[in-house]
């Protein structure tokens, strides 16, 4: 079986490392994470490349069996400065990616912001969700990566040991958190094409998760960000609402 992960961000290295031993391709535009990346796991092969580039995706694409669609613009903080750009390349992205993968396996990553989206990111990743659908893709929804890069878990640590106040938004906001491990699991399982999300998943507040970051710091609130939810939802029943 021989893989091909888009993105080289938190779980796209975590994917490499579970693949160990399997004929793994990375295509990513990051070209320092990459070369990281060779050194730590020089059993993948690494193509430079950015998803909006179907020719140069379609030949790093061409003898896999598997494609793991983790690339995104992710920040919530800039996407409404940067919209042309977030959706450039979450849905066109997608589309060139479920194009380059016809007759392979096509595996989606999504996330909760896409269900009754609120901000840019969000609505891209629906729009993202449907072409990734009609193209008979396998999508999973995922809520919060613990730890991962850029994650309220970093930014509390990193302003605890610069003896900041965390800036906290909300609270009482709660979020689903998973282990990115975990989603590991969940992404390499044999699933039928359609829509699918975790279940039972682990739900914390902003509050809760300051504790366990910096038990000792100082907070400062500052209200959630433009498009952000009080809490999160995979569908209409399944909620983070505590």
């Amino acid at each position: 079986m021989r893989y091909c992960i888009t993105g080289s961000g938190t779980l796209g290295s975590a994917l490499i490392k579970r693949l160990q031993g399997k004929d793994v391709i990375v295509y990513s535009n990051d070209e320092y994470v990459q070369s990281e990346l060779a050194r730590k796991y020089p059993y993948a092969k690494y193509w430079l490349g950015d998803v909006r580039d179907l020719e140069r995706l379609k030949d790093a694409c061409s003898d896999v069996d598997v494609i793991i669609h983790t690339a995104a613009q992710k920040r919530m903080d800039t996407a409404s400065q940067n919209a042309f750009e977030v959706a450039d390349v979450n849905i066109r992205g997608t589309y060139n990616v479920c194009l380059a993968g016809k007759g392979k396996k096509v595996i989606f990553v999504s996330t909760d912001k896409a269900f009754n989206p609120s901000c840019i990111y969000g609505a891209s990743k629906m729009i993202a969700e449907g072409i990734a659908l009609a193209h008979k893709a396998v999508v999973w929804r995922f809520g919060n990566f613990i730890g991962s890069r850029g994650s309220v878990w970093e930014i509390f640590a990193d302003q605890a040991k610069n003896g900041q106040k965390l800036t906290v938004t909300d609270p009482n906001a709660s979020r689903f958190v998973i282990e990115v491990e975990e989603v590991c699991d969940h992404l390499l399982s044999d699933v039928e094409p359609g829509l699918h999300y975790p279940e039972n998943l682990k739900i914390m507040t902003v509050a809760e998760i300051a504790k366990q970051v910096a038990p000792d710091s100082e907070w400062e609130i500052v209200g959630l960000r433009e498009g952000e939810k009080l809490y999160e939802e995979f569908n209409n029943e399944y909620n983070s609402k505590l």
